[in-house]
């Protein structure tokens, strides 16, 4: 049913436009007929002429446009085959066109049957210059019909591109979140294996959340976004095997505003950014370490901090930023998201430790759709 409307308003929009292509020329022919003192051609018998013809040429439109779309012109390279193709069909074109016309216009003048009884006798006195008219009218159709199949292709291509790179874009990130999981593992293998011989149960305290983390990881490997409450969900499992592994010499501490929890934010995201604490600030110490997560709205976007009392940025602190996997992983999935859209910053604490910051444009999922399909 859709398709038969569709049908029916494109069938009724092509009536208008030869209708007005029709009234537009009959008013040059009339004004031509006034210019040349030709009484007997009035504005009706212009209108009716034109009228047969544009009508006519509504008709074989269809024809010629598929003709043109089986054998196309194309100029790179030049398909010379097709193109030699074209003269005998614009001639066969406008000769059917004219034979067809002369005939329907005798048959409704009868101003022509008195002058030409036979219309055999028609067609010698208006066919040669009427076929002129016709064959110029039929190249400008194929013309026209070519210029809409080079937009038709030049938008699909556009589409396809866009598509691509879209695609693309979306390889990359699974690519670079995927990075994560071997990184973390291999981590993840290393303390278990070390607590295997010294702390059984510790060990298969880590297995157990380390499947529950893998579980989390796994339903959710086609998500590129979530909201931060799942995220943070995910961290909490990630922070559970950790847990097992430092005890009390680890303590984290959440300070989420609630309005914060709906935002979207790249999936798997803030894990290297604890992990990079961890890592930094609680293994290399006897001392106990403490990490705060905090979230909040600054206008349009969503800034998290994540905070050590750690030994902080030494001198040639740069380094931790460039050789860290997971931290130049978060900011390369971050400029492929965001752009250039995005903070990400390593800083010393006023009071000691490192603060990795995170600002990114808050959204929720409904907007973060739009901005998708506007990209």
């Amino acid at each position: 049913m859709g398709n038969f409307k569709i049908k029916c308003r494109r069938a009724a929009l092509l009536f208008v436009g030869w209708t007005l292509v029709s009234i537009i020329f009959a008013g040059i022919s009339y004004a031509a007929a006034i210019g040349e003192n030709n009484k007997e051609f009035g504005f009706a018998s212009a209108l009716r002429l034109n009228l047969v013809q544009f009508y006519l040429w509504a008709i074989l439109a269809p024809l010629v446009f598929r003709f043109s779309r089986r054998f196309p012109i194309e100029l790179r390279p030049l398909n010379v085959r097709n193109l030699l193709l074209y003269f005998p069909a614009l001639i066969s074109f406008a000769g059917i066109h004219q034979l067809i016309q002369l005939a329907v216009l005798w048959s409704i003048t009868p101003r022509w049957r008195q002058k030409y009884p036979a219309l055999i006798d028609c067609y010698r006195a208006y066919f040669a210059f009427g076929f002129y008219i016709d064959l110029i009218i039929a190249l400008l159709i194929v013309i026209a019909v070519h210029a809409l199949l080079y937009y038709q292709n030049f938008r699909a291509s556009e589409l396809a591109q866009s598509s691509l790179k879209t695609q693309l874009a979306q390889a990359q990130l699974r690519a670079l979140k995927m990075q994560l999981h071997p990184h973390f593992l291999f981590n993840t293998l290393h303390s278990i294996s070390s607590l295997v011989l010294e702390d059984p149960q510790k060990a298969n305290s880590m297995i157990a959340r380390l499947g529950d983390f893998l579980r989390l990881t796994v339903e959710n490997s086609e998500q590129q976004f979530v909201t931060l409450k799942e995220e943070t969900e995910f961290l909490r499992c990630y922070l559970d095997i950790e847990q097992v592994r430092f005890g009390d010499r680890l303590t984290v501490a959440f300070e989420l505003e609630p309005q914060t929890l709906s935002a979207q934010v790249p999936h798997l995201i803030l894990q290297p950014l604890v992990e990079n604490a961890i890592q930094h600030a609680i293994a290399p110490r006897a001392a106990p370490g403490h990490i705060n997560i905090e979230a909040k709205r600054l206008n349009s976007f969503l800034r998290v901090a994540i905070s050590d009392n750690g030994p902080g940025i030494s001198s040639n602190g740069n380094f931790v930023g460039k050789k860290c996997v997971g931290l130049s992983n978060v900011r390369t999935r971050l400029q492929q998201i965001y752009g250039s859209d995005f903070r990400f910053e390593l800083m010393n604490a006023n009071d000691g430790g490192l603060t990795v910051v995170m600002e990114i444009p808050f959204r929720r999922k409904a907007d973060h759709g739009i901005a998708q399909q506007s990209t």
